[in-house]
């Protein structure tokens, strides 16, 4: 029997080995390449939050705040009426009532709404859209040490406190809450330049609506009727207290 010739070729088992060590080591090397070309993984500069403490005017009759003081952590936060579990708070407001402004509406609690603006974080109040006066409900409620402060539109969405402007010294105010009604008389109705202003007058303005010591209740809207450049601020204090003159947005 004939011996069939072998011609086919073989390859050293070293050569094998170094190839492949060649294919993995070229392998590495590209994946080394792309991960080292990815972009590093994004990461987001939190801005901390803010507490309110300044007045801007916007574009319209809202009332706003500008943001002043880091919200330390752990303090409390600002909430909508509408996130409060119980359906009442004592002394909340519920009417107003200005017989020498023709006044005579219901109150609603009003919270502050976030909004930005050149990347700057703001707070501003929400304002009634209908002829109704809005309680700031981080104010005092009604018999309490404290500022209760109410605002509302003078010339759009019902114009509840178009007329405060014509308010003079000594006239009532009544407020109601669900089982009372709080008398107040006016001491000082403050008509203040907000638009274009330096922050300065602008913090000086907000501290109208800060909280105080005393017991009083503020009104707020703006100024006039065919502009919102100006904030009108009334004071009052309640009847049976002494009359307080000069009156300064923190005692």
């Amino acid at each position: 029997m004939a011996k069939r010739q072998n011609n086919e070729t073989v390859i050293p088992l070293g050569v094998v080995f170094m190839v492949m060590g060649l294919i993995i080591l070229g392998t590495a090397v590209a994946i080394f390449v792309v991960v080292s070309r990815e972009p590093a993984p994004m990461v987001a500069r939190i801005q901390a939050a803010t507490v309110p403490t300044a007045a801007a005017q916007a574009a319209t009759d809202d009332i706003a705040l500008l943001p002043e003081t880091p919200l330390e952590e752990g303090a409390n936060t600002l909430v909508n009426l509408e996130d409060v579990a119980q359906a009442y708070i004592k002394g909340q407001p519920e009417r107003i009532v200005i017989p020498d402004a023709a006044v005579d509406a219901p109150v609603s609690g009003v919270g502050l709404v976030q909004v930005q603006n050149n990347g700057q974080i703001y707070y501003q109040w929400q304002v009634p859209d209908e002829y109704r006066a809005g309680w700031h409900n981080t104010s005092a409620p009604l018999g309490k040490a404290g500022n209760t402060v109410l605002n509302g539109h003078h010339n759009i969405n019902g114009e509840v406190f178009r007329d405060l402007i014509n308010l003079e010294e000594g006239a009532e105010v009544i407020v109601y809450d669900r089982e009372h009604a709080y008398t107040y008389v006016v001491s000082d109705i403050e008509l203040l330049p907000e638009r274009d202003q330096p922050l300065a007058v602008r913090q000086e303005n907000a501290r109208w609506i800060g909280p105080t010591d005393d017991e009083r209740l503020t009104l707020v809207t703006c100024w006039p009727y065919e502009d919102n450049s100006h904030r009108v601020v009334i004071i009052a204090y309640p009847a049976e207290a002494e009359a307080i003159s000069n009156a300064s947005p923190e005692h």
